[in-house]
C-alpha cells in the first residue's frame, strides 16, 4: 500500500459522512426530482463542494419528468376489498372514475411470461425484481396492450409500498423514443396485499377497478458538479457519480451514498496537488423518475470530453446499508481484477465479482467507458428470503430511515473506493486487463455461432476476435513494461490513450445494443445476454423463413454483424499501430 493511500485512508471521518446523512434527511426528505428539496439539496452539495476545495457549480437542464397524484384499487369480485396503493410515475393516467379490469398474475412480468397468453385490455401483477427491471416490465406489457400494471414488492410480510416509475426509455426521449413510452396505468402494492391478489388469481377469475393519475411534464432540474484539476494529465479525467433524487426519506437510497461521494471529494481534495489526473464529482438528479435523465444529459452535453478523456466512471449508490456482510465488485471485464485486488488490499478481504450490466444511471456505456460500482452487499440467503430485495425491503419506501444505515459498513465502503479512485487517478499504466474479454468474446462467439447454425456467417467475427485474443497478451506485456518504468512519458501516453479506445470500442458493440450515441431503453431484456447484437441470431434461426419477422430480423442481424466486426478490426488495427510505433522507438 502507497504511503499516499495511506494517508488518504486515515482522513477519512465517518461523523463527517453521517453528518451529511442527517442534514439530507432533516433538511431534504423528499428530494424528488423537481419537487424543490432537490434543490435545496443540489445547493448544500455544490456549497461542500466549494467548502472542500473543488470547483463546485450546479448543473441546469431540462428532463422528461413526472410526479404522482393519486391511486384506489378495489377488488370487484370473487370478493369485495379495498387495497392500498401508490400510484407508479410516468403513466397513462385513468379516468377518476378508474376502470374495471380483468387481473392475471403474470410473475416476472418478462417477454416469456406471456407465452400463450391474449392480456391485451386486462391488468397484470407482476413482482417487483430485477428480472427484468419494472420499466422494462412495463415497456413488454405496453407492446401486449396490457391495460394496467400492479408491482407486488419484495420483501415477505411487511405491510410497505414501493414507489415506482414506468417510463422505460433512458434518459430525455427522441421523436422516435418518446413513442416507446409505455402507455399503461400503473400502481404499487404491499409485498402483503400482492400475494392476496396473487393467491386471489390462482383460484379462479379476479376482476378489479383501478385507478391512477401522474403527470408527464418537462421540467427544469439542477445537479451538483464538483472538480478536482490533476497537476500532471489534467485533461484525463475519473467521473465519480451518485444520485441525487430519492422517494422520502432516502437515508439509504441514496443519502449514504451522497455522503461517501461527498467524503471522498472532502479527502481528494485535501491531496489535490499530489493528483495526476482530474476527478469530476456529480450528483445525478432525474435518476429515480426520470429514467438516468442527469446522467444521460451530462453523456450528450459533455460527449466529446467523454470520450477523448474519460479514463473510467464509479458509481456510488446505496452504501452503508445495515445487515450488510460482503464486499461486491461490480465492473468492466477490463476493470475486474483491479477493483478485486484494490478491495483485498484496502480491506484485508475477498470481494465477491460481477461483471456490470447496463442498469442504474451507467449512461456511458454506449461511449464504452468503462465503470466499477461496488459496495458491501446483503447475504445472499436474506435477498432470497426478501424475495429479491438485493437494497433491502425497504427500499424505496416510508421505511428507508436512519435505522437502516450502518457506520461500520459505509465506513468500509468508503475506504474501498477511496483506493479504487487512487488507483485509477495516478496510474502510471491505466489498469485495464483484456483478458477476460478476450476469452468472454471467443467463448460466446463459438456458443451463438453453434446454437444459430451460424445462420449469418461468423467466421469472420470469429477470427477478428482470436486476432485480439493473441493481441492480449503482447498488450499485457506493455503494461509490465509501463509500470516498470520502461516506457518514455511518450510511449506511455501512447499506450494509454490505445487501452481507452480498445475499452470504448468493445463495450459500445459487446455490451449494448443502441449506437454510441444513444441509449437503450431501462432494463432492456436482450442486454443480459450474451454479445446483446448477435444473440438474436439463435431465436432467428428458429424462426420460418417464409415470415415477415425472419426477413425484416435477418436484415438488422446482418448488420449487427458488420457492426461487430468492424469494432474488433478497428480494435485490432489500433493495437498493430501501438505495437508497431512502440517497437520502432524501442
Amino acid at each position: 500500500m502507497s504511503d499516499l493511500l495511506k494517508r488518504m485512508l486515515s482522513e477519512l471521518d465517518s461523523e463527517i459522512a453521517v453528518s451529511h446523512v442527517k442534514w439530507l434527511t432533516e433538511n431534504t426528505p423528499s428530494r424528488i426530482s423537481g419537487k424543490g428539496q432537490d434543490t435545496v439539496a443540489a445547493e448544500y452539495i455544490r456549497d461542500r463542494f466549494s467548502d472542500y476545495g473543488l470547483e463546485g457549480n450546479l448543473l441546469e437542464f431540462e428532463a422528461y419528468n413526472s410526479h404522482g397524484g393519486s391511486s384506489h384499487l378495489i377488488v370487484l369480485s370473487p370478493e369485495t376489498t379495498v387495497i392500498d396503493s401508490l400510484p407508479c410515475c410516468h403513466i397513462a393516467s385513468t379516468l377518476p372514475q378508474g376502470i374495471d379490469l380483468p387481473l392475471v398474475y403474470l410473475g416476472s412480468g418478462g417477454e416469456a411470461d406471456y407465452e400463450g397468453k391474449d392480456l391485451r385490455g386486462k391488468a397484470i401483477l407482476v413482482e417487483v425484481s430485477y428480472s427484468p427491471a419494472t420499466p422494462e416490465k412495463a415497456m413488454i406489457a405496453s407492446k401486449h396492450g396490457v391495460a394496467a400494471m400492479i408491482c407486488m414488492n419484495w420483501g415477505t410480510d411487511q405491510p410497505f409500498i414501493c414507489n415506482r416509475a414506468l417510463k422505460a426509455v433512458w434518459g430525455n426521449p427522441t421523436p422516435e423514443t418518446f413513442r416507446q413510452i409505455p402507455q399503461v396505468a400503473g400502481i404499487s402494492v404491499s409485498r402483503k396485499s400482492g400475494e392476496y391478489l396473487r393467491d386471489l388469481c390462482a383460484k379462479g377469475e379476479v376482476k378489479i377497478n383501478l385507478r391512477a393519475d401522474a403527470t408527464r411534464e418537462w421540467m427544469m432540474l439542477s445537479q451538483p458538479f464538483g472538480k478536482l484539476t490533476g497537476t500532471e494529465q489534467p485533461e484525463k479525467f475519473l467521473l465519480v457519480s451518485a444520485h441525487l433524487d430519492a422517494w422520502e426519506p432516502g437515508v439509504t437510497c441514496n443519502a449514504t451514498g451522497i455522503a461517501t461521494l461527498l467524503e471522498l471529494a472532502r479527502v481528494f481534495g485535501k491531496y489535490q496537488s499530489e493528483l495526476k489526473r482530474s476527478i469530476y464529482f456529480v450528483n445525478w438528479n432525474g435518476h429515480e423518475i426520470a429514467e438516468a435523465a442527469g446522467s444521460t444529459w451530462f453523456h450528450d452535453y459533455f460527449f466529446e470530453e467523454i470520450n477523448k478523456n474519460c479514463i473510467g466512471y464509479i458509481n456510488i449508490d446505496s452504501t452503508g446499508m445495515k445487515d450488510c456482510v460482503v464486499y461486491e465488485n461490480e465492473a468492466s471485464r477490463e476493470l475486474s481484477d483491479y477493483a478485486r485486488q484494490t478491495t483485498q488490499e484496502v480491506l484485508g478481504e475477498d470481494s465477491l465479482m460481477y461483471f456490470l450490466e447496463k442498469t442504474g444511471d451507467q449512461s456511458f456505456f454506449g461511449t464504452g467507458v468503462p465503470s466499477i460500482a461496488g459496495r458491501v452487499g446483503l447475504p445472499h440467503e436474506v435477498i432470497v428470503e426478501q424475495n429479491g430485495a438485493c437494497l433491502g425491503w425497504w427500499n424505496h419506501t416510508v421505511e428507508d430511515n436512519l435505522d437502516k444505515m450502518d457506520v461500520s459498513v459505509l465506513e468500509r465502503d468508503n475506504k474501498v473506493d477511496v483506493g479504487i479512485l487512487l488507483g485509477l487517478v495516478n496510474a502510471k499504466v491505466l489498469p485495464y486487463d483484456f483478458s477476460k474479454t478476450a476469452e468472454y468474446l471467443l467463448e460466446k462467439l463459438e456458443y451463438i455461432r453453434e446454437q444459430s447454425g451460424n445462420i449469418i456467417d461468423l467466421n469472420n467475427v470469429i477470427d477478428e476476435a482470436n486476432i485480439f485474443s493473441s493481441y492480449v497478451k503482447e498488450l499485457n506485456n506493455l503494461r509490465f513494461l509501463g509500470n516498470d518504468d520502461k516506457l518514455t512519458k511518450d510511449q506511455l501516453s501512447l499506450l494509454n490513450d490505445s487501452l481507452m479506445r480498445v475499452s470504448r470500442a468493445l463495450t459500445a458493440s459487446m455490451f449494448t445494443y443502441t449506437d454510441k450515441y444513444s441509449q437503450d431503453s431501462y432494463g432492456l431484456s436482450i442486454l443480459s445476454k450474451p454479445i446483446p447484437l448477435l444473440f438474436g441470431l439463435i431465436k432467428l434461426s428458429k424462426t420460418d423463413r417464409s415470415n415477415l419477422e425472419f426477413k425484416l430480423n435477418y436484415t438488422e442481424l446482418l448488420r449487427n454483424r458488420n457492426r461487430v466486426a468492424d469494432n474488433l478490426h478497428a480494435v485490432n488495427y489500433e493495437l498493430e499501430l501501438l505495437f508497431k510505433v512502440i517497437g520502432e522507438e524501442k
